[in-house]
């Protein structure tokens, strides 16, 4: 009876000392701004389903379970150890997915020793989170390792290198160093970070963008957080992609997409932004009020007209000059047909100095003539046959027609001139009139002016 009643007494004593053994956990949010969750389950994204991931650190002391509200099971799709921290990688289903509600979802963190740790988690899509959980009194009475150690580790997450190294060197000097831990090669790890940024750093100055990407990219496969290298990675990534794209157009002539590319890599204020000032300036030499329309004059060819290019560079012309003495000789209205002429002419357009260009190029020149072939004059022409003989025949007298002359530019006005200078290719004389040779005939020389608009 007596050991019954003593073992009564007992039980409240063990429970009460059990009660007394558990101690509390804590959790610190360390979250980069620069963190996007990429550790995706290709199922559930295949499906439509959204994610977000946490990452949970502790000390290799501390060895955590995870139950939720909404999980059936806290998808923990890795562990992993490093320099005396491990790290739990958690991935979750946000919203509601295939009729399950994933919402208010609330984690709970069970350690040997210690009371549940609960706390709500709120993600956005894509989103990752970083936690640290600890023991409180266990850190307040960590030996000199662990003090330096841990500073070390937070001084790098920050990408404050130099200063962590310092921490880690200090650790090492402790009697309480673990036997696990290699922090000569921690360090070494620091010194091929700060030979990178080094590297990554003269590459950006240099324009060198591919170069200085990879570079960074080094530093963040060591840190993930390092917000230097990511914010030049996407920098650089942006300001080479965009001006690589501009300058494709550019060569290609595609002006119009060209342009607004040069304009972001300015507004960014990249460092290859001189080139595309640059660039923007040759585009606007080479579009703006380029094409030009005229209207052209010479004596034997009132009617014409001049359209081409006139940039930075090179480009084409062409011209037709004619007279209206043309147009009836198509209408075989030779008693109006006097002299028709058709001149062409096409060649290339050259800028001397803003806003004179010269033009120059080949041409052809056609003077017609009409002529009888029976030149009788008898009365009794009523008859068809002699009507028909008396029927004037059309002939047409070719020159090649070489072309020089100068254009200028006054704000949308456009001035021209051109020399022209035939060789007749037929010898000899006209029909109609023996004394007058074909060179003559069509002319040996031409000046023409000409008035348009650009644009």
């Amino acid at each position: 009876m007596k050991k019954k009643l003593t073992l009564i007494y007992l039980l409240p004593f063990f429970s009460l000392t059990v009660s007394f053994a558990q101690k509390n956990l804590e959790i610190k949010e360390n979250t980069s701004s620069m963190s996007v969750f990429i550790d995706k389950d290709t199922i559930v994204y295949n499906a439509g389903g959204k994610q977000a991931g946490l990452t949970i650190q502790c000390s290799t002391e501390l060895i955590l379970n995870f139950t939720s509200n909404v999980d059936k099971m806290v998808d923990v799709y890795n562990v992993d150890v490093k320099g005396g921290i491990r790290y739990y990688y958690l991935r979750f289903i946000l919203g509601v997915y295939r009729g399950q509600d994933y919402r208010s979802r609330k984690l709970e963190v069970l350690a040997q020793g210690y009371y549940p740790l609960k706390f709500d988690v709120n993600l956005q899509s894509g989103e990752s989170k970083s936690y640290e959980i600890f023991d409180p009194i266990a850190r307040l009475s960590s030996g000199c390792f662990n003090q330096f150690y841990n500073e070390g580790v937070d001084l790098f997450r920050k990408a404050l290198y130099q200063e962590a190294q310092v921490k880690y060197r200090l650790s090492m000097e402790c009697n309480d160093v673990p036997p696990d831990v290699n922090m000569n090669e921690k360090i070494a790890i620091i010194d091929s970070i700060l030979s990178f940024r080094k590297k990554g750093d003269s590459c950006f100055i240099a324009s060198k963008y591919k170069e200085a990407s990879e570079y960074y990219q080094k530093i963040i496969s060591y840190n993930g957080d390092d917000l230097y290298a990511s914010s030049r990675v996407k920098y650089t990534d942006f300001c080479n992609n965009n001006f690589y794209k501009a300058e494709n157009y550019f060569s290609k002539g595609i002006y119009k997409e060209a342009k607004p590319l040069y304009e972001s890599v300015i507004d960014q204020s990249c460092p290859n932004s001189i080139a595309a000032h640059a660039r923007l300036k040759e585009i606007k030499d080479k579009t703006q009020n380029a094409q030009a329309v005229l209207y052209e004059y010479a004596h034997d060819t009132p009617i014409g007209i001049s359209a081409g290019k006139y940039r930075k560079g090179s480009a084409a012309y062409i011209s037709l000059r004619l007279n209206s003495n043309l147009f009836e000789t198509i209408r075989n209205n030779y008693e109006k047909a006097d002299r028709p002429e058709l001149d062409i002419s096409a060649g290339a357009t050259i800028k001397v100095y803003n806003p004179i260009w010269i033009f120059f190029g080949p041409g052809y020149t056609g003077v017609g003539e009409w002529f009888y072939t029976n030149s009788s004059t008898n009365s009794d022409s009523s008859n068809s046959d002699s009507s028909k003989n008396n029927d004037p025949v059309f002939t047409v007298y070719s020159a090649i027609s070489p072309e020089i002359g100068l254009l200028g530019k006054i704000g949308p006005v456009v001035l021209r001139y051109t020399f022209q200078y035939r060789f007749a290719l037929e010898m000899g004389n006209t029909v109609n009139n023996d004394k007058l040779s074909i060179q003559d005939y069509i002319g040996k020389i031409r000046h023409v002016i000409g008035v348009g608009f650009c644009f």
